[in-house]
């Protein structure tokens, strides 16, 4: 059984990269020819990261792209996302990086489409309380197979999809609805079990105030987060509290999280931010960021401190992204 199921994951993988670079070689040879409609924006991407710790010394570096290609033919949009990418650390990691592949049908107020296209459902900035889409061997966030329709009347949203998830079909069921100042979302869906959720977010004396709520049912749990958003000077803050998990890649626990954001000058920034996790053991992380942007490519510089009662991690990471 246990030969099948990897058996079974390998024929999926390798399904995913002949898609995906299926889908890129056609983006490709199309752009000349449907150029007048066609939008691409391609990114490259260079990272090599160095772990300090007790345990010995481990490195890392990583090579990817992002390629994003929109063909509109009103009243049909075709839209296509990859995010192909290698790692190279202890052992090789590779993703095919499909992240998006559908059709959109608009007219008037009614949207759908059908294909693989995300579903972001949180309003948190800094953790993820609730997630529907799967995520890549490489830590990103990607699409599911489906089926959407959204009927959009001035200041409502009804939307309802059908997603595939491990077999299953998955229905969802969202209304957004705006209050002046403020917006709420309801969200109802069945993947394993059924979850109903809400989240809103407005302004409040020049703050924004966000948050969202969601109960899993059979057996009962619960993840929330509530956050608050500023200016200060030419950058902005954000602080946050709740239950979630604050990476894709980890289980929920309790934290409190903060960053903050601020310019220097026209082309370069400073990224700070602090994550604590409450629950035993007691977390925290550290994280302080400076990213350069010239006319063709961004340099990121980053320095994260992972601090626990078992061990102390050092993390130093170097990015280069370039934007043919």
């Amino acid at each position: 059984m246990r030969r099948s199921f990897v058996e079974g994951q390998q024929r999926i993988a390798h399904r995913s990269w002949f898609v995906a670079l299926s889908s890129w070689l056609v983006a490709v040879c199309l752009q000349p020819i449907l150029a007048q409609n066609l939008e691409t924006r391609l990114e490259l991407r260079y990272s090599t990261a160095l772990a300090i710790s007790h345990t010995p010394l481990t490195t890392s570096w990583s090579l990817g792209a992002h390629l994003e290609a929109r063909y509109d033919l009103s009243p049909l949009r075709f839209q296509l996302v990859l995010d192909p990418g290698v790692r190279f650390s202890t052992a090789v990691t590779t993703d095919a990086g499909l992240t998006e592949l559908y059709m959109l049908y608009r007219e008037g107020e009614l949207d759908v489409s059908a294909g693989l296209e995300r579903l972001p459902l949180e309003v948190a900035r800094l953790a993820l309380p609730y997630s529907l889409e799967p995520v890549g061997s490489l830590g990103s966030r990607q699409g599911r197979w489906g089926v959407r329709m959204s009927w959009n009347p001035e200041v409502t949203r009804l939307r309802l999809a059908v997603l595939e998830e491990a077999g299953r079909l998955v229905p969802v069921l969202s209304l957004r609805r705006e209050f002046g100042e403020f917006e709420l979302e309801a969200h109802a869906l069945y993947p394993a079990r059924p979850v109903l959720g809400l989240g809103g977010s407005g302004t409040v004396a020049g703050l924004v105030v966000y948050g969202e709520g969601w109960l899993l049912l059979d057996p009962p749990k619960t993840r929330y987060a509530l956050g608050l958003s500023g200016s200060l000077g030419e950058g902005w803050w954000a602080l946050e509290g709740g239950y979630a998990s604050t990476s894709p890649l980890l289980a929920a626990s309790h934290f409190l999280a903060g960053q903050w954001v601020f310019p220097q000058g026209e082309d370069a920034s400073w990224n700070l931010s602090t994550y604590l996790l409450l629950d035993h053991p007691l977390r925290a992380q550290l994280s302080a960021s400076y990213i350069y942007l010239f006319s063709s490519y961004e340099l990121s510089s980053n320095l994260n401190v992972l601090l626990s009662n078992e061990r102390t991690v050092l993390n130093i990471v170097l990015w280069v992204r370039v934007f043919p």
